[in-house]
């Protein structure tokens, strides 16, 4: 799975629990983070979703 979920806050500040990372993208030898959540299972909720959007066919079809 391209995104997953770290516990704690990537940016280091403490109200974050969560960080989602993009684990195709590296920045400094880390995964790039894309973003950070007060709730693991909403960090969760958001990595599931773009991992559904990343895997799905791309359909240029209905790009106008």
């Amino acid at each position: 799975m391209r995104y997953q979920v770290v516990k704690g806050s990537e940016s280091a500040h403490c109200c974050f629990e969560a960080t989602v990372v993009d684990t195709e993208k590296e920045v400094h030898d880390r995964p790039d983070w894309v973003c950070e959540c007060f709730d693991p299972a909403r960090a969760h909720a958001i990595a599931d979703a773009l991992n559904r959007a990343d895997e799905a066919p791309l359909d240029e079809s209905k790009e106008g």
